[in-house]
């Protein structure tokens, strides 16, 4: 089996680490953990609850393969585990806003392996067959970003200015964006049509959202209402999306775990340098993330959209872990 790994940072300077983590056991389990970014910026001895999160699951995660319990147990069971992980990390560094993680998973399971996935890491399966879920609630915040972006561009020159600006609005809600003048009632409500529009997503439903922003987006883990998603966050799970299918041994050739900071999957290649080509290529082609590649939040000069991990591991006919 040849393994190949690479992990970076959103900050493109390095000075911060990324809230990804990756766990590799050769001939066991190979693992992604993407956290999610804490909104409010906090750190807790040199490390976000995000990468605090990931990391905690993905301890988790090697404990119960090493017991065979990531092989016997059920779905639910095993990232309800994770998630009591990342509430016990969580009290443990009191951290404030409560942190969360996404999972992907594969496990040798005799003759075949097991793959596990929560939230919107992906794998894909010889290249071709991929598994990754994304969520509603992503669809209508893009949307409206997006719409927010249009208008904030216009009225300044410096496209870094216009990008935070607009993580702003979207951040603190358009009720904030226009109470503070940043938006008109006019514009907001034009954000919003957008979101319905692009996410086929009832009126009431976007709009109570993006009012708040996505400082109120940990409301709606774990929860059962329409913009609700699956999450590993210290609460008790949700199964909608979740991931949990076998594969014969003898059907896969390659395995890939990404994180949701390649917005784009290459379809040349498995390795780290194609991944890593297609990251270049969507740099040049869509910058803001505003147009062919859509997504939460754009680049800047100094951050890239997300942190962005790839663990690509080939295997021959006769290794297999």
């Amino acid at each position: 089996m040849n393994i190949e790994a690479f992990s970076r940072s959103k900050y493109k300077n390095g000075a911060k680490p990324g809230d990804d983590i990756i766990l590799i056991e050769p001939d066991t389990l190979l693992a992604v953990f993407d956290g999610a970014t804490d909104p409010t910026g906090a750190f807790y001895n040199g490390e976000s609850s995000g990468r605090i999160a990931a990391r905690s699951a993905a301890q988790c995660t090697a404990r119960l393969a090493a017991t065979g319990t990531l092989v016997s147990a059920s779905g639910r069971e095993i990232f309800q585990a994770l998630s009591d992980s990342v509430r016990d990390a969580a009290i443990e560094r009191n951290i404030a806003h409560p942190p969360s993680t996404t999972a992907a998973i594969v496990v040798s399971a005799g003759d075949h392996f097991r793959l596990l996935a929560l939230g919107d890491t992906g794998i894909r399966i010889n290249g071709e067959t991929i598994y990754q879920h994304h969520k509603l609630i992503d669809t209508v915040s893009t949307a409206a970003r997006i719409a927010v972006h249009g208008i904030l561009s216009d009225r300044m020159d410096d496209s870094d200015e216009a990008e935070m600006a607009t993580r702003r609005v979207i951040f603190d809600g358009l009720d904030a964006a226009v109470a503070t003048g940043r938006l008109t009632a006019l514009e907001a409500s034009t954000a919003i049509a957008t979101a319905v529009a692009t996410a086929k997503t009832a009126l009431e439903i976007a709009e109570k959202f993006l009012k708040g922003g996505i400082r109120t987006q940990f409301h709606y883990a774990n929860s059962t209402q329409p913009l609700g998603y699956a999450s590993i966050n210290g609460k008790d799970i949700t199964i909608d999306g979740l991931t949990d299918v076998l594969l014969s041994k003898n059907d896969v050739t390659s395995i890939e775990i990404f994180s949701d900071g390649y917005v784009s999957i290459p379809t040349g290649g498995i390795h780290v340098g194609d991944w890593e080509r297609e990251f270049e290529r969507v740099e040049a082609v869509d910058f803001h993330k505003t147009g062919a590649f859509p997504a939460v939040k754009g680049s800047t000069s100094v951050e890239s959209c997300d942190d962005r991990t790839i663990l690509s591991a080939t295997l021959p006919r006769s290794v297999a872990i």
